[in-house]
C-alpha cells in the first residue's frame, strides 16, 4: 500500500528552496489590556488574535511598555548630554572671538600660545573662561556675539570674504590702521618726489 508523499518545498525564482516559516511566536513589547486581564499571551497587532476571535476591544497602554520607557529615557539623556556639549563649544567659540575682538596684545598672544601648545579643548576652555572673567571688556564683547548663522550650508570661504573686503576699498590699504595708511601715503609721496623732481626748476639758469 503506497503512502502519501510529503509536499514538495516551494522554490524561489532563482531555484533556491524557501525555508518554512518559523513557528516561533513574535515577541512584542507590551500586551493589550484584555490579554493582561486574562493572563494570556498577546500576539500584538490591533486587534490581537485573541481580541479578534472574541470580538472584544483591543487597547494598549503605551505607558506600561517598559522597553519603550528605557529607550525614551536613553534618548532623553543623549539629547541632554548633546545640549551640554553644544553649550560648552558655544562658550569656547564665543570666548575666543571676544578675546580677539576686545583683548589687548598680551591677551591675544597668550591665546595663540595656548592654542599652539597643543592643549586639549578642556584646558583651552579654562584659559578662555579665565580671560573673560578677568577682563570686563572681553566679557561685554562675548555678551554681544550673535551665534546665529544664516544662509546656505555652503558658507563662503575666507578668501572670498577677504576678497569682498578688499574690493570695498583700496586693495593695498583695506586692512591697514589709520596710522599705517598715513605712513604708506607718506612713503608714496616721497617716492614720487624722488622719481619726479620739481619740474618748475627746469629751464632755469644756474
Amino acid at each position: 500500500m503506497s503512502q502519501p508523499l510529503a509536499p514538495r518545498p516551494s522554490q524561489g525564482l532563482d531555484g533556491s528552496i524557501n525555508p518554512p516559516n518559523s513557528l516561533k511566536p513574535r515577541k512584542i513589547s507590551t500586551a493589550c489590556g484584555a490579554c493582561k486581564q486574562r493572563k494570556t499571551r498577546c500576539t500584538g497587532g490591533n486587534p490581537c488574535e485573541a481580541c479578534a476571535s472574541r470580538k472584544s476591544p483591543c487597547v494598549y497602554d503605551a505607558t506600561s511598555d517598559q522597553r519603550r520607557k528605557i529607550a525614551n529615557q536613553r534618548n532623553v539623556q543623549e539629547l541632554a548630554d548633546t545640549q551640554v556639549q553644544l553649550e560648552r563649544h558655544r562658550q569656547l567659540l564665543g570666548g575666543i572671538l571676544a578675546i580677539v575682538k576686545a583683548g589687548d596684545a598680551n591677551a591675544n598672544e597668550d591665546l595663540a600660545r595656548v592654542i599652539r601648545s597643543g592643549v586639549d579643548l578642556s584646558q583651552l576652555a579654562a584659559h578662555v573662561r579665565n580671560e573673560c572673567r578677568a577682563n570686563t571688556s572681553i566679557q561685554v564683547a562675548f555678551d554681544k556675539i550673535d551665534f546665529t548663522i544664516d544662509g546656505p550650508m555652503e558658507l563662503p570661504s575666507p578668501s572670498q570674504i577677504l576678497g569682498r573686503e578688499i574690493s570695498r576699498g583700496d586693495s593695498g590699504t583695506a586692512f591697514m590702521s589709520p596710522i599705517e595708511k598715513s605712513e604708506s601715503n607718506s612713503d608714496v609721496t616721497m617716492h614720487s618726489v624722488d622719481q619726479h623732481p620739481d619740474r618748475s626748476t627746469e629751464g632755469r639758469e644756474p
